[in-house]
Protein backbone atom coordinates (compact mmCIF):
# COMPACT_ATOMS: atom_id res chain seq x y z
CA UNK A 1 0.00 0.00 0.00
CA UNK A 2 1.52 3.29 -0.45
CA UNK A 3 1.05 6.33 1.59
CA UNK A 4 -2.02 7.94 1.09
CA UNK A 5 -2.69 11.99 0.58
CA UNK A 6 -6.30 13.05 0.84
CA UNK A 7 -8.42 15.36 3.10
CA UNK A 8 -8.02 15.83 6.73
CA UNK A 9 -11.41 14.54 8.55
CA UNK A 10 -11.88 16.72 12.18
CA UNK A 11 -10.88 13.83 14.05
CA UNK A 12 -7.78 13.60 12.77
CA UNK A 13 -7.07 17.00 13.74
CA UNK A 14 -6.18 15.95 17.27
CA UNK A 15 -3.24 13.71 15.63
CA UNK A 16 -2.37 17.29 13.69
CA UNK A 17 -1.90 19.06 16.65
CA UNK A 18 1.21 16.90 18.00
CA UNK A 19 2.74 17.21 14.82
CA UNK A 20 2.28 21.01 15.19
CA UNK A 21 3.68 21.06 18.95
CA UNK A 22 6.38 19.29 18.11
CA UNK A 23 7.47 20.99 15.17
CA UNK A 24 7.09 24.44 15.95
CA UNK A 25 8.21 24.31 19.31
CA UNK A 26 11.25 23.46 18.28
CA UNK A 27 13.98 25.25 16.17
CA UNK A 28 13.69 27.16 14.10
CA UNK A 29 10.48 28.68 15.84
CA UNK A 30 11.19 27.51 19.30
CA UNK A 31 7.06 28.71 20.52
CA UNK A 32 5.28 28.09 23.47
CA UNK A 33 2.88 25.64 22.00
CA UNK A 34 1.31 22.87 23.80
CA UNK A 35 -1.44 20.31 22.39
CA UNK A 36 -4.25 22.02 23.55
CA UNK A 37 -3.55 25.52 21.61
CA UNK A 38 -2.39 23.72 19.00
CA UNK A 39 -5.78 22.15 18.53
CA UNK A 40 -7.33 25.71 19.38
CA UNK A 41 -5.37 26.79 16.77
CA UNK A 42 -6.05 23.89 14.30
CA UNK A 43 -9.78 23.76 14.69
CA UNK A 44 -10.28 27.23 14.62
CA UNK A 45 -8.99 27.25 10.94
CA UNK A 46 -11.44 24.32 10.41
CA UNK A 47 -14.32 26.08 11.34
CA UNK A 48 -13.21 29.32 8.93
CA UNK A 49 -15.46 29.26 5.52
CA UNK A 50 -13.73 27.21 2.76
CA UNK A 51 -11.42 25.47 4.62
CA UNK A 52 -9.61 23.10 3.52
CA UNK A 53 -7.04 20.22 5.03
CA UNK A 54 -5.07 17.64 3.68
CA UNK A 55 -2.73 15.06 5.56
CA UNK A 56 -0.15 12.87 4.46
CA UNK A 57 -0.89 9.56 5.78
CA UNK A 58 1.87 6.85 6.08
CA UNK A 59 1.62 3.44 4.33
CA UNK A 60 2.07 0.71 7.04
CA UNK A 61 0.46 2.64 9.99
CA UNK A 62 -1.84 5.22 8.25
CA UNK A 63 -0.86 7.68 11.37
CA UNK A 64 -0.49 11.53 10.31
CA UNK A 65 2.92 12.32 9.44
CA UNK A 66 1.97 15.76 7.66
CA UNK A 67 -0.45 18.18 6.92
CA UNK A 68 -1.50 21.49 5.32
CA UNK A 69 -4.69 23.93 6.61
CA UNK A 70 -5.77 27.15 5.06
CA UNK A 71 -9.19 28.57 3.63
CA UNK A 72 -10.18 29.48 0.22
CA UNK A 73 -11.68 32.89 0.00
CA UNK A 74 -14.37 34.90 -2.84
CA UNK A 75 -12.67 38.29 -4.23
CA UNK A 76 -14.82 40.09 -7.09
CA UNK A 77 -14.08 38.12 -9.78
CA UNK A 78 -11.56 35.23 -8.54
CA UNK A 79 -10.90 32.78 -5.50
CA UNK A 80 -8.03 33.26 -3.52
CA UNK A 81 -6.35 30.29 -0.74
CA UNK A 82 -4.49 31.23 2.21
CA UNK A 83 -2.12 28.17 3.25
CA UNK A 84 -2.15 29.09 7.42
CA UNK A 85 0.55 26.14 8.02
CA UNK A 86 2.43 23.49 6.35
CA UNK A 87 3.57 20.68 8.76
CA UNK A 88 5.88 17.89 8.60
CA UNK A 89 6.74 15.73 11.26
CA UNK A 90 10.38 17.11 12.21
CA UNK A 91 12.11 13.36 10.97
CA UNK A 92 11.00 13.38 8.17
CA UNK A 93 11.15 16.52 6.96
CA UNK A 94 13.07 16.71 3.15
CA UNK A 95 11.59 13.44 2.24
CA UNK A 96 9.33 14.46 -0.28
CA UNK A 97 6.21 14.45 2.34
CA UNK A 98 5.98 18.37 1.78
CA UNK A 99 6.11 18.45 -1.70
CA UNK A 100 3.27 15.87 -2.39
CA UNK A 101 1.17 17.84 -0.13
CA UNK A 102 1.50 20.74 -2.04
CA UNK A 103 0.71 19.03 -5.50
CA UNK A 104 -2.35 17.50 -3.56
CA UNK A 105 -3.58 20.87 -2.87
CA UNK A 106 -2.50 22.85 -6.25
CA UNK A 107 -4.71 19.57 -8.13
CA UNK A 108 -7.66 20.48 -5.67
CA UNK A 109 -7.31 24.44 -5.99
CA UNK A 110 -6.98 24.53 -10.14
CA UNK A 111 -10.36 22.29 -9.81
CA UNK A 112 -11.47 24.54 -7.49
CA UNK A 113 -10.58 27.21 -10.16
CA UNK A 114 -8.46 29.44 -7.54
CA UNK A 115 -6.53 32.21 -9.15
CA UNK A 116 -4.11 33.01 -6.13
CA UNK A 117 -2.39 31.60 -3.54
CA UNK A 118 -0.89 33.16 -0.29
CA UNK A 119 1.28 32.49 2.57
CA UNK A 120 2.99 34.22 5.23
CA UNK A 121 6.18 32.80 6.77
CA UNK A 122 8.79 34.18 8.82
CA UNK A 123 11.81 32.21 10.59
CA UNK A 124 13.61 29.31 9.76
CA UNK A 125 16.37 30.65 7.67
CA UNK A 126 14.56 31.04 4.85
CA UNK A 127 14.25 27.58 4.12
CA UNK A 128 10.50 27.47 4.55
CA UNK A 129 9.83 30.74 1.64
CA UNK A 130 12.36 28.96 -0.35
CA UNK A 131 10.52 25.43 -0.62
CA UNK A 132 7.42 27.06 -0.72
CA UNK A 133 8.66 29.37 -3.77
CA UNK A 134 10.02 26.15 -5.50
CA UNK A 135 7.25 24.12 -4.92
CA UNK A 136 4.38 26.04 -4.04
CA UNK A 137 1.69 26.28 -6.77
CA UNK A 138 3.74 27.27 -9.99
CA UNK A 139 0.56 27.60 -11.98
CA UNK A 140 -1.47 30.01 -9.46
CA UNK A 141 0.01 33.27 -8.84
CA UNK A 142 1.60 32.80 -5.56
CA UNK A 143 1.79 35.72 -3.25
CA UNK A 144 4.31 35.53 -0.42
Amino acid sequence: MKNQVRLLRDKELEEAAIIYTNVFSGSPWNEPWSRNTAYARLYDISKTPGYIGIGYFHSENNKLIGFIVGNEEQWANYKTFYLNEICVLTSIQQTGVGTSLLTFLKELLVQRKVKEAYVSTERGQGKPARFLKRRVLSSINPVY
